[in-house]
């Protein structure tokens, strides 16, 4: 099979220059180009590669998803992307171009036209349309159309779909296998997106249909109802916004070996760290220029988890619950048939403890599994440490507390009593809830009676330090010192010491991790232990602020567009040392009051990042490697990694404090509970 696709340039551009092309300079003939391209040699890309504009964006989501499908060197399918310059004429998505201004958009009727002729933009179409293909796509503009004189078409070499408007479709001629289709306001809603970007979704729908063989070539000119039939194939939209089938990666499904350097942490005969599991993963590839995900749409089978990314895992462990492990069916499905090691791409050796995940039953009245069920889940799935069936305690009356902590007890003496019958090889640990250093001295002593040597204490997340040490205190009177503790998330890194030295052995928080997304002003943690605001770009076809401001008219989709992209581009040019402070701030500043008017100024936080720039002096993968993308608060690949980074962090800085190493946190007087107190961001799993 063989695609031909067709299409425009943009006006927005991923590159420019103060030196960039204009049409003066193309105008000037080929020889003027090449001398100005020579001058630009540093900036040259693909011409696929240049264009930002919806359309093209869309349509770039399709045409990856087909080359994953079926590779550009292979001997299978093939794509031909060609696109219509009012530079460069008609070129070919991997041609070597500059960053350049010229569009024939505003350009009068003979003015067109003789440009148009100049570039020998018809004999370039109709060369291209004139090769036999399977299918070929037309993604042109009525401007465009007009240079390509399409109103004189006589012959296509394939079934081709021509995308156009109401106007232009009216100059088509009738030609065979020639199917015109007319795109309106009603299909752009239809399709979620804008009329200027209607084209790219349409077009990015039909080749990830060719992609899986979904969509047969023929039955797309062939039918009267081809929206429907496109509609049907995908009703969720491939990109933005929404979500579309993933494209698998096997080269990401790669068990990691764990280094020496790892498996002989000294740390861990103190305490252990273990990291909550909630579908963090990322895109390895993700196009950060382009905002395009390598593998189409996310996914676990084209994406990595954190420790994927690092030499090391930057945790001990990790901690599964079973509310989250089966929260959807097709993650049910994957963990219950590979396995939590597998799952997780981890050898056999790295630690993996389960729990029920009680914040997901908080509201029934008793815990949704039984015992037995647990067991089973625990060994079929092969974890290594196993939580007893807790039920949280909240604020309620007397009799709810005492019933629910009495069932808990009860559910962690026969959780401990059937592991031992079975003789299951995992670890059990009891889960204990209580209210007060009373009630959880109580049962941990309980516990200790039973025969538990691993305990896990659990509803503490919002509670001072103060209290917690309170609490620590009184449980470890009553816990022998060969019996383990585990504290649900927490990781007070102040306190880490302290915990250890009472008893504790274990914790697990996913804090640092999620505060790279929460809030504002500490969602960056530098590797000298200071926190940094991350600088907010939104996506401007995502956030439901800038939808908003264009759906109730204070503000155009281009203008929107227009300002993200600047501030994008100003921040890229300020890492590479080509564009100063100010403005950067500036063209932030006004892309942020546009869409948010109504958030407070965040000038002075941005500023200390960008003079303090803490990636630079990172030496984290992810920072060495994507730069300032990790401080750009903007979609799960920038977010999630700047929650890896800080993860790299915490893990380095637990390791000082318990090693005894004085460790200096900068904090502002606003900072104070960054570790763990009150309002802290819940773990509780």
């Amino acid at each position: 099979m063989k695609v031909v696709v067709i299409t425009s340039c943009t006006g927005e551009k991923t590159a420019s220059h103060s030196r960039q092309l204009t049409l003066d300079d193309f105008q000037a003939g080929p020889e003027h180009v090449r001398m100005r391209e020579a001058e630009l040699a540093e900036n040259l890309v693909d011409a696929e590669r240049l264009y930002s504009g919806q359309q093209h964006l869309r349509l770039m989501r399709g045409v990856e998803a087909f080359r994953s499908a079926y590779p550009p060197n292979g001997t299978g399918p093939s794509l031909d992307l060609h696109i219509l310059s009012a530079g460069y004429g008609l070129v070919p998505g991997d041609r070597h171009i500059a960053p350049y201004e010229a569009t024939f958009q505003g350009m009068k009727a003979k003015e067109l036209e003789s440009w148009a002729s100049q570039l020998q933009v018809a004999a370039s179409l109709r060369r291209c349309l004139d090769q036999p293909y399977d299918i070929g796509l037309v993604l042109l503009g009525d401007s465009y159309l007009k240079a390509c004189r399409l109103d004189e078409i006589e012959r296509v070499g394939g079934p081709t779909l021509l995308l156009c408007g109401k106007n232009a479709a009216g100059r088509i001629p009738k030609v065979a296998n020639l199917k015109v289709v007319i795109l309106t306001n009603e299909e752009a809603k239809r399709f979620s997106c804008g009329l200027v970007a209607l084209k790219g979704e349409m077009a990015s729908r039909i080749l990830h249909g060719l992609a899986d063989s979904t969509l047969d070539p023929l039955q797309l000119v062939n039918t009267d109802e081809l929206l429907d039939e496109i509609y049907r194939n995908n009703k969720v939209t491939p990109g933005t916004p929404g979500r579309r089938a993933a494209t698998p990666k096997p080269d990401v499904d790669q068990v990691i070996s764990l280094p020496d350097t790892w498996l002989q942490k000294p740390h861990r005969e103190k305490l252990s760290y273990f990291i909550p599991e909630w579908d963090d993963l990322v895109d390895r590839d993700f196009d950060f220029g382009n905002d395009i995900h390598s593998g189409g749409g996310g996914d676990w089978s084209n994406e990595v988890y954190a420790h994927q990314l690092y030499p090391e895992p930057n945790y001990d462990g990790i901690l599964i619950s079973k509310v989250v492990a089966e929260k959807s069916k097709r993650k049910k499905e994957r963990i219950n048939r590979l396995g939590v090691h597998r799952y997780l791409r981890v050898p056999r050796e790295f630690p993996i403890m389960g729990d029920c995940g009680a914040f997901g039953y908080i509201q029934e009245a008793v815990p949704p599994y039984s015992t037995e069920e647990i067991l089973d889940y625990y060994t079929r799935l092969d974890f290594d440490m196993g939580v007893s069936i807790d039920h949280l305690i909240v604020s309620a009356t007397e009799s709810v507390k005492q019933e629910r902590y009495g069932l808990t007890i009860a559910n962690a003496e026969e959780f401990l009593k059937e592991h031992r019958k079975a003789k299951l090889p995992w670890t059990p640990i009891g889960a204990v809830q209580g209210w007060d250093p009373k009630s959880y001295a109580a049962a941990a002593k309980d516990y200790v009676a039973m025969g538990y040597q691993y305990i896990g204490l659990g509803g503490l997340v919002r509670t001072s330090t103060r209290d917690i040490l309170e609490l620590l205190t009184a449980v470890h009177e009553v816990v022998p010192s060969n019996v383990k503790i585990h504290l649900f998330g927490l990781a007070r890194i102040d306190s880490m010491k302290t915990f250890s030295d009472l008893g504790v052995s274990s914790v697990d928080s996913a804090s640092l991790l999620r505060r790279a997304w929460m809030g504002t002003g500490q969602n960056y943690l530098s590797i000298e232990g200071k926190f940094f605001t991350a600088i907010r770009i939104p996506e401007a076809n995502k956030s439901f602020r800038a939808k908003r401001m264009v759906s109730e008219r204070r503000a155009s989709s281009s203008e929107v567009e227009k300002l993200e992209r600047i501030s994008l581009h100003a921040l890229r040019e300020y890492d590479a040392g080509r564009k100063n402070i100010d403005e950067v701030l500036d063209a932030v500043e006004e892309y942020d009051r546009l869409i948010t008017p109504d958030r407070d100024p965040t000038r002075t936080l941005i500023r200390e990042t960008l003079e303090a720039a803490p990636w630079k002096r990172c030496p984290c993968e992810i920072c060495k490697r994507d730069g300032i993308e990790v401080v750009i608060f903007r979609g799960n690949n920038r977010n999630r990694r700047r929650g890896f980074h800080n993860t790299y962090v915490f893990y380095r800085l637990l390791q000082k404090v318990l090693a005894g190493e004085a460790v200096s946190f900068k904090r502002k007087p606003d900072q104070l509970n960054l570790f763990g107190e009150p309002g802290e961001i819940s773990d509780e799993v």
